[in-house]
């Protein structure tokens, strides 16, 4: 089973070299809150990136083909089916 990595805050906040180690090709990467706003620069981390769709439409973030907007239902439902969660 793969890992959901959670973020809230732009790429810059984090360590990005860390990051590379840690997150796997299998691991589902989920952007929530401001961390909308960066995601081309998460995209070193998954093919598709998981955007809260709710968080997105607040702050008029467009979509493109490699985003995938989930409901706040899938977010529970993703972080039961996968083996652990790391909100960072």
């Amino acid at each position: 089973m793969s890992t959901l990595h959670i973020f809230s805050k732009p790429l810059n906040y984090y360590s990005a070299n860390q990051l590379e180690n840690l997150i796997l090709s299998d691991d589902n990467v989920l952007l929530v809150g401001d961390a909308c706003f960066a995601k081309n620069q998460f995209r070193q981390f998954a093919d598709t990136l998981l955007i809260l769709e709710q968080d997105a439409q607040v702050r008029a973030i467009k979509l493109t083909d490699n985003d995938k907007a989930i409901s706040y239902k899938d977010f529970v439902a993703l972080t039961l089916s996968t083996n652990q969660s790391i909100t960072w």
